[in-house]
């Protein structure tokens, strides 16, 4: 979902791997529920592998193949499936599944079909995003019927082990606590990251 280099050569399948800060920074300002998790595009299982929760059994969804190795290493014991978790839900996939969280961080260009079909199986959303995906045209009627709660990165991610990205990022969290609907928190800084 990486932002470096626009109009340079993309990812293929818009795979960018989540930092595994990101994912402690969030961990540390949101209590969120055990139980079985959904990562709906799991890529390598960076997000996973971040998470090391003894609470969380996961249920894991990715489009290549060739990554389920290492989501089983990530997950010992997890549900892995390969191939398109939107078109799953599409068809019902999860209509008698519900999972306590599903997290991710989505190809950005199909960012709110992740977070529809997730909201339809999971009690808390949680989508790693750019800031600027609160402010769309395309996305005001959502947004304001669906205000997530949104905590700030305090700096930007390097979803290639290269520079940093150009922007800045935000985990959008969508029914966690129902009383601090659309809150914005910026995130705790560490020199280290």
């Amino acid at each position: 979902m990486s932002a470096t280099n626009r109009g340079g050569r993309r990812s293929p399948a818009d795979y960018y791997a989540t930092p595994e800060w990101c994912v402690r920074r969030l961990l540390e300002a949101v209590d969120l529920p055990g139980g079985k998790w959904l990562e709906p595009a799991a890529g390598d299982g960076a997000i996973v592998r971040a998470v090391r929760r003894p609470d969380v059994t996961w249920d894991l969804w990715e489009l290549r193949d060739e990554e389920r190795w290492r989501l089983a290493s990530a997950a010992p014991g997890a549900a892995i499936t390969t191939g398109d978790f939107i078109e799953a839900a599409r068809r019902g996939a999860f209509e008698r599944r519900r999972f306590a969280v599903a997290i991710t961080n989505p190809p950005f260009r199909l960012a709110q079909e992740f977070i529809d079909a997730s909201l339809t199986c999971a009690d808390t959303v949680v989508m790693l995003l750019r800031l600027n995906y609160l402010a769309s045209k395309s996305r005001w009627s959502f947004m304001s019927t669906h205000a997530p709660d949104v905590y700030v990165l305090p700096n930007r991610p390097s979803f290639t082990g290269g520079g940093t990205d150009s922007i800045e990022y935000a985990w959008f969290v969508w029914g966690h606590d129902r009383r601090r609907r659309g809150t914005v928190q910026v995130l705790g800084l560490r020199e280290d990251e």
